[in-house]
């Protein structure tokens, strides 16, 4: 995610090669007061709320499912450098909020599957920051329990390069791939869910992106919360910062890569992310697992 788009940086041609070849590791100044800044956050009073979920059956945990950004309007067109109601635009010219809604359906049916019967989509055709709170808005008077954003991911836009599909012009970036997860520090629960996540993700092959370290300039240039799980400390999403229980933005897949573009596309590829949205949501609800798992200590 960039300032408006949901970018994922991943490592550019070349970056960082010197490291663990004989050559000092230098920390610049910019990386240290980085991490100065996540410290701090951390350590500011953090809204403490024990799950709500872990004292609940699973047909009254109120689970919702936000579908990124807006439809695209029959002719609506969108230039570069700037906002796209949809959000990211494919190397083949498909809006994000249609591999969005895929995505969220497969998670809501795979949620409902697993008896999560109280699963509900959040979509909305208004836009702006106004659209933002609205979906924050209706998480906190449905009493969700849990909040996941359901996006797929891009880079800014200087970073394109043109190539031509169906004789139309289009733009994509190879560079970078994977998936990320986002989480605003005001609650320790909702590291305590994206870390569950990010393992269950792991655990079926999938690989994160190190598009938006703050060193990589094609993504978001945000700190890392947890460096192993591809978890971004983000507090100005106003979708993380105004939801009133554990809330998780997810990054699917970077739809600019050409090749990741018809990965995440096929219904296998989003079975498997559904799949493991589950298992995390059973997991994080399970008292005993979180018991037995303290995720910040590994």
């Amino acid at each position: 995610m960039t300032g408006k788009r949901l970018i994922t940086p991943a490592r550019l041609p070349g970056q960082r090669r010197l490291e663990g070849r004989g050559c000092p590791k230098k920390t610049s100044q910019s990386a240290i007061w980085g991490r100065l800044v996540i410290i701090a956050l951390l350590l500011q009073p953090q809204l403490v709320l024990a799950a709500t979920c872990t004292s609940k059956a699973r047909e009254n945990i109120v689970i919702a499912l936000d579908v990124g950004h807006n439809a695209r309007r029959p002719g609506e067109q969108c230039q570069r450098f700037t906002t796209c109601p949809w959000g990211e635009t494919s190397a083949r010219g498909v809006p994000e909020y249609d591999f969005n809604i895929k995505l969220a359906q497969r998670i809501k049916e795979e949620l409902v599957g697993a008896g999560f019967q109280s699963t509900s989509l959040i979509v909305t055709t208004e836009e702006g920051i106004r659209g933002l709170h609205q979906r924050a808005n209706r998480a906190n008077s449905m009493n969700a329990d849990l909040f996941f954003s359901i996006h797929h991911d891009g880079v800014r836009d200087e970073y394109l390069k043109q190539w031509l599909y169906k004789d139309e012009p289009q733009f994509f970036f190879d560079e970078a791939k994977g998936f990320s997860l986002h989480v605003s520090p005001r609650y320790a629960e909702s590291l305590s869910l994206a870390r569950i996540l990010a393992d269950e993700l792991m655990g079926i092959g999938l690989h994160f992106t190190t598009l938006h370290e703050p060193s990589n300039p094609a993504g978001a240039r945000v700190p890392f919360l947890d460096s192993a799980r591809g978890i971004y400390l983000r507090d100005k999403l106003a979708v993380l910062n105004n939801t009133e229980m554990p809330a998780v933005l997810l990054e699917a897949g970077l739809i600019v890569n050409r090749d990741e573009e018809l990965v995440v596309s096929t219904a296998a590829h989003q079975e498997k992310i559904a799949t493991a949205v589950a298992e995390a949501v059973q997991k994080f609800c399970s008292r005993l697992y979180l018991q037995d798992n303290q995720h910040g200590a590994r």
